[in-house]
């Protein structure tokens, strides 16, 4: 299952793929082609992931870069599994679930 990551910053989306390719994670920077504006050409992740019970743990993976970067402004960051799109600006227990529900279930 392809789950795609956008942010509103880039050098944090960069930060992210390193952090998830790190984690062992299918993870490649691509271009979506349709963000002007954007201070890269690569501006998503795309991850592969194997099965629903694996976006917990993709999610976990998010939560702890998080937690171990600085960030200046904490950056946006868009999950979107097929047309489900769903936005975290942090990474609390509440936001994680949302956004779990939302990739599992496929319900925004």
């Amino acid at each position: 299952m392809l789950i795609q990551i956008t942010s509103s910053d880039d050098p944090s989306l960069h930060s992210l793929a390193e952090w998830l390719e790190a984690d062992d994670y299918e993870a490649s920077l691509g271009a979506s082609g349709t963000r002007p504006g954007a201070q890269s050409p690569l501006d998503l992740i795309d991850v592969i992931l194997s099965n629903a019970t694996a976006i917990a743990a993709l999610l976990v993976s998010y939560k702890q870069w998080r937690s171990a970067k600085d960030h200046d402004e904490a950056p946006k960051i868009t999950f979107k599994r097929g047309d489900v799109e769903v936005t975290a600006e942090d990474a609390d227990e509440e936001t994680i679930e949302r956004v779990l529900k939302a990739l599992r279930d496929g319900q925004q």
